[in-house]
């Protein structure tokens, strides 16, 4: 480690190597900058008082920020002369931005140096793209290192959809503001690839699983791919129907892994998840936390059908034309073998009474199981059936497309040790 008082001298050294006219040129452009330039001197005052790294000058225009200062056209003259003296910039602009407003402002110190450092090693980090199968996991393994996690439902168990997306005070620009970056398996590639969404300071973003759900098992239940040397304050809740929201908890360190036992209650599963960004130093480019992925550790697989495809309105007796639909629903249910669970639900939208909306949609429940359980043959501890009526809609109810998907059946699929695919 070396003094910061030599902080002048390392930026300098590449350009040891020209001409002296070069060399002056550069002195002569180093002064300008303290001089003109507010903030330059306390920078180099408060870097001194700690050990420090050699700096580029990407750095050096970080410190001069973060110290109060403006960078000037002084200070950018001083940049570009120190590059064409052979000193090699490491950040591109938006990097440079990034950082400055990732970092507290006024108060320079060592940590913030490192921060930077940590960056510029974050990016060298192999690509989260896709997974990986492992002996030790029944589906895929994502990331890498201390971000390693094991999905049992592999691709299954990413967020699908976007339910809603508010940029908040100081947003993102594009193309870093597309929350459809959120969806889907993690493939964030590098800082400057398109492949996530920043979701802004104070911004929100609700997601939902379509395919599958979230539930609390032993471990962790969800994990959040937030990609970037950083892992900005994030506000985490959980919903059944994206009104009625539970509280996690904030997501804050090296891993972005969630236990939502203690809760929520025992068989209890959930489709959404919202996110707020909750920390304070953010804007430029990439505002916010930088998210990637969404999944479910804790997940059973949805299977949903129609119920006009089903039933007549207000009825619970199969009509003759479900047969296909449900022998269809039959095939996937046995491909993933005896060794699971499954839970059959009814649903309903929100037209009619709370009570008979219930009670038809349990006896829906109960007709489903009866024309599949024949050809699975669980045993009975493996087999559940509720009505829920229209308490756990995944659309709005507002208009008829809306109650169409709210009238359904769903199967819910905990598979066994290993999943088919």
């Amino acid at each position: 480690m070396l003094k910061g008082t030599t902080l002048l001298l390392l930026l300098l050294a590449p350009a040891l190597a020209v001409a002296q006219s070069g060399i002056d040129k550069v002195k002569a452009s180093s002064k300008r900058l303290v001089e003109v330039t507010p903030g330059a001197k306390q920078a180099l005052e408060l870097a001194a008082e700690e050990d420090i790294t050699p700096l580029t000058t990407a750095e050096l225009e970080q410190l001069i920020t973060d110290a109060g200062g403006s960078l000037t056209k002084h200070g950018r003259n001083f940049a570009d002369e120190l590059a064409a003296a052979g000193s090699t910039a490491q950040f591109s602009a938006e990097e440079v931005a990034q950082m400055v407003a990732q970092t507290s402002k006024g108060k320079v110190n060592a940590s913030h140096i490192r921060k930077v450092l940590e960056q510029r090693e974050a990016a060298k980090l192999p690509s989260l793209v896709g997974g990986r199968q492992s002996d030790d996991c029944p589906g895929l393994v994502y990331g890498s290192g201390k971000r390693e996690i094991c999905l049992p439902l592999a691709e299954l168990s990413f967020a699908d959809q976007v339910v809603a997306f508010i940029p908040g005070e100081k947003p993102s620009r594009a193309p870093f503001n597309n929350p459809l970056k959120a969806l889907g398996e993690p493939d964030y590639r590098a800082t400057q690839s398109p492949d996530f969404i920043s979701i802004g300071c104070d911004g929100e973003l609700i997601v939902q699983f379509t395919d599958n759900v979230l539930v609390d098992v032993a471990g962790p239940d969800l994990y959040i791919f937030e990609v970037g040397p950083f892992v900005e304050k994030t506000e985490l809740a959980i919903s059944q129907d994206g009104s009625n929201w539970i509280e996690v908890g904030v997501i804050e360190g090296a891993r972005a892994d969630v236990d939502i036992n203690g809760l929520v209650a025992e068989g209890e599963h959930y489709n959404y998840v919202r996110l707020r960004n909750a920390g304070t130093s953010c804007g430029g480019m990439h505002s916010g936390a930088d998210i990637d992925a969404i999944a479910a550790v804790g997940a059973e697989i949805r299977l949903s059908l129609d119920s006009a495809l089903l039933f007549d309105v207000g009825q619970f007796q199969l009509k003759p034309q479900a047969q296909s639909a449900l022998d269809e629903l039959l095939a996937k249910v046995a491909a993933y073998g005896p060794d699971i669970r499954v839970t059959v639900e009814g649903h309903t939208d929100s037209t009619g009474s709370d009570s008979a909306n219930k009670i038809l949609s349990e006896q829906r429940a109960q007709a489903v199981w009866q024309y599949l359980a024949p050809g699975l043959k669980l045993p009975a501890e493996q087999v559940s059936i509720k009505g829920y009526g229209e308490s756990r809609p995944v659309a709005s109810n507002d208009d008829e497309a809306g109650r169409a998907l709210n009238r359904r059946v769903d199967l819910l699929i905990k598979p066994g040790s290993r999943l088919r695919r």
